[in-house]
């Protein structure tokens, strides 16, 4: 049955085959680093489709290649080819082994991906909020965000992919995963570093002029310098806390009235003509009917209709003072 078979040269040519294909994916670097246990996992898995993937590419391209050479038509020659019924047996066997093959990787691609999934008990949650065209990070357990992501070595993360705007992509090439932020929707990662580094952050979804420019960088470190940084963070968010209820306090504080004519003289006259008894370039602050918060917040904020943050803390309070003394 399989005397007339050309074993030698269709082996040959597939030789040459495998050897260019194998050589190709050998020199090239096509994966980074696998940094983390899902990389590793998903990586096994891509290897394990290319070199199955290979088997079956050389056995086809050598059996085409032979057959282009050995029955390829001759110069001038238009007639149809000899009627012939095929072979049921080679027919089955590349039906059925192919079918195999498929079933295989869908078993080995659940298990993967089951595994990659499988919920930490210590997990570490962070928010990841992306805006065109940055990244920022959220601890809600630490109550801190930060523009960097920092985690532990060996501890599974969480990531909860958010986005403020439009489609955005969080991808890590050496955690081996991404996933898409989409409005209005919490799109989970897990990932569980395995060495320590900076690695890129990288924007992987078109989310407009800017977007080769959303970059962002984590940071993996060991688990005593991870407590560290947060006990650190934590207390800088205390501490900017604190100065901020203190500064609200001195705002809101009984204020001077001679002292907050200074600063209006220095600061508001420009557009405030004679202290507010006319109107110059803005309007005319003696008989205005807003209420003692309502100056506060208009001095402080702006409100789209002058500069805000002109005076704060004390200054605030006492500018406040004098423009309710002549109003």
């Amino acid at each position: 049955m399989y005397k007339n078979v050309p074993f030698l040269p269709l082996a040959v040519i597939g030789i040459i085959v495998a050897a260019l294909t194998a050589g190709q994916a050998l020199l090239i670097d096509w994966l980074p680093p696998a940094d983390s246990e899902q990389a590793e996992r998903t990586f096994t898995l891509l290897w394990f489709l290319f070199w199955s993937s290979l088997i079956f590419f050389v056995i086809v391209t050598a059996v085409l290649v032979y057959a282009v050479w050995k029955w390829r038509a001759k110069d001038g020659d238009l007639e149809d080819g000899p009627p012939i019924h095929g072979n049921t047996t080679l027919e089955v066997v590349w039906t059925v082994v192919p079918s195999i093959f498929l079933i295989v990787v869908a078993v080995y691609g659940y298990i993967v991906l089951d595994r990659n999934e499988a919920l930490a008990a210590d997990r570490l949650n962070v928010d990841v909020y992306a805006q065109q065209f940055n990244w920022t990070y959220g601890y809600p357990d630490a109550g801190i965000e930060t523009g960097t992501l920092v985690v532990p070595e060996g501890r599974q993360v969480q990531l909860n992919l958010r986005a403020r705007d439009v489609i955005h992509d969080f991808w890590v090439p050496e955690f081996g995963i991404k996933g898409d932020a989409v409005p209005g929707i919490t799109h989970k990662l897990w990932i569980t570093p395995t060495k320590q580094g900076t690695y890129p952050v990288i924007c992987a979804e078109l989310c407009g002029v800017g977007h080769s420019v959303m970059r962002s960088q984590v940071k993996v470190v060991s688990a005593k310098e991870y407590s560290a940084w947060i006990a650190r963070a934590t207390a800088g968010v205390k501490a900017t806390a604190a100065a901020s209820a203190a500064a609200a306090t001195l705002e809101t504080a009984p204020g001077d009235v001679a002292a907050g004519k200074v600063v209006f003289e220095a600061k508001c006259s420009g557009c405030h003509a004679e202290l507010g008894a006319k109107a110059g370039v803005g309007p005319k602050i003696v008989g205005t009917k807003l209420t003692t918060d309502e100056l506060r917040t208009q001095i402080k904020n702006g409100k789209g209709a002058m500069p805000g943050g002109l005076a704060t803390g004390t200054d605030l309070a006492n500018v406040v003072a004098f423009v309710e003394s002549i109003k």
